[in-house]
């Protein structure tokens, strides 16, 4: 095992190196790669020197810096993953403030090699986690290839999450190797020899300036991303925590564009026992939301969003004879919110309202035997409410339709 990690290690550190560095390289200089991994605690961006031997491997770090000296070295390279399970752009954020750490961690202990460190945030460690499956001696072939086929295939990154947790080694993989893809490397670029600068060329002689050259404004493309094989017009939505006091009740809601969607909801609860109990309201609102942080990876309709709505309602409620009112009241405010996906088909949405609330109130009292229900001429009149007025936990279903890719276009 200790051999698979350092050939991953090693493998990892010279694509990283190769892709973030190329322009230091040259044919006529022999370069080496060494690698020192550090790990993270789940959802973690903090150094935890007691965990899965980040001290140790600190040192080790130290060590090969001061064996292979300063001269030699050419850059350190720092990439940082995530392990990929939760929400896509949490881990995104997580591998960039991973890098950040080990930053700051190795300017304030290595000042020297200040000029000589880069960073590069890999988001989620899904080539990391394929060559552990690739190495792992205990899993059949069979599974092996059903586990490495979830991992190739060019899906989006939400289908392709779930589907890892439909294999039946999920739970070994989560226990097994997502804590060890968590994590942070230093990738040391070293040359085999001490380089010799190069003589100073000659400085040519300047040449005259070209005419200008008035270049097109051509518009910008975008590159499709993994979710925009799909178009979502509508979405239904229930608050749920309506439904566990039986307040039926259902949302619509559509996009417009990426920033922005209009929702319409209604709650309509219509019970009532004879004249002994009532629980009914029929209330129509409607809200516009902007969604912040927009971006072509997420999803239509998750992320943090904030709203402005207005709502209508007509109540009649009734306990016995201790609480007997009927009324009508409209209310207008400001939203906040939070919504993710949760599986393939559905996400779950967060949201809280604040605003100013107003209702036209009437009571009235049963009679002895409840036969008839006597409206009271002295209790009546309306009210008004500042503060909480609405508190939604929602099931979301994104009504998805196929979208024809286009092919991307660059202008040169």
């Amino acid at each position: 095992m200790k051999y698979t990690r350092f050939l991953i290690t090693f493998l990892l550190c010279s694509m990283a190196v190769m892709s973030a560095q190329a322009q230091l390289f040259r044919k006529s200089e022999q370069k080496s790669v060494e690698g020192i991994e550090i790990h993270f605690r789940l959802d973690k961006h903090y150094l935890d020197l007691k965990y899965m031997g980040n001290e140790e491997s600190l040192r080790e770090f130290a060590h090969k810096i001061d064996s292979i000296g300063l001269a030699r070295i050419d850059s350190v390279v720092i990439v940082s993953q995530s392990s990929p399970e939760g929400v896509y752009e949490h881990n995104l954020w997580l591998s960039d403030n991973r890098a950040k750490t080990m930053r700051k961690y190795i300017e304030s202990h290595h000042p020297e090699l200040k000029e000589k460190l880069f960073v590069h945030p890999d988001g989620e460690s899904w080539l990391q986690l394929r060559e552990y499956v690739k190495n792992d001696t205990k899993l059949k072939d069979a599974t092996k290839a059903k586990v490495l086929e979830v991992i190739d295939a060019d899906i989006n990154i939400g289908t392709k999450k779930w589907r890892m947790k439909q294999l039946p080694v999920y739970r070994y993989l989560l226990m097994t190797y997502y804590p060890r893809i968590r994590n942070s490397m230093f990738c040391i670029l070293y040359f085999n020899e001490i380089p010799i600068p190069p003589a100073p060329e000659p400085e040519p002689e300047p040449e005259p300036e070209p005419e200008p050259v008035i270049v097109p404004d051509y518009p910008k493309i975008p590159i499709p991303s993994a979710y925009r094989d799909t178009i979502t017009p509508i979405a239904l939505k229930t608050n749920m925590l309506y439904d566990l006091v039986t307040a039926l009740n259902f949302e619509i809601e559509v996009p417009i564009g990426d920033k922005w969607s209009v929702m319409v909801e209604d709650v309509f609860p219509w019970w009532h026992g004879g004249n002994k109990w009532a629980f009914q309201m029929w209330e129509i609102g409607i809200e516009g939301r902007y969604w912040f942080k927009r971006t072509p990876a997420r999803r239509v309709l998750s992320g943090h969003f904030g709203g402005l709505y207005l709502m209508s309602a007509k109540y009649d409620f009734q306990w016995k004879r201790d609480i007997n009112y009927q009324g009508e009241y409209w209310s207008a405010g400001l939203t906040y919110g939070y919504a993710m996906p949760i599986s393939k088909l559905f996400n779950l949405e967060f949201s809280a309202s604040f605003g100013y609330l107003s209702t036209a109130y009437r009571h009235y009292q049963p009679s002895l035997d409840n036969s008839v229900l006597v409206k009271d001429p002295y209790d009546h009149g309306r009210m008004g409410y500042f503060g909480p007025t609405k508190l939604k936990v929602s099931l979301v279903l994104p009504i998805n339709l196929p979208l024809k890719k286009r092919e991307e276009v660059r202008y040169e």
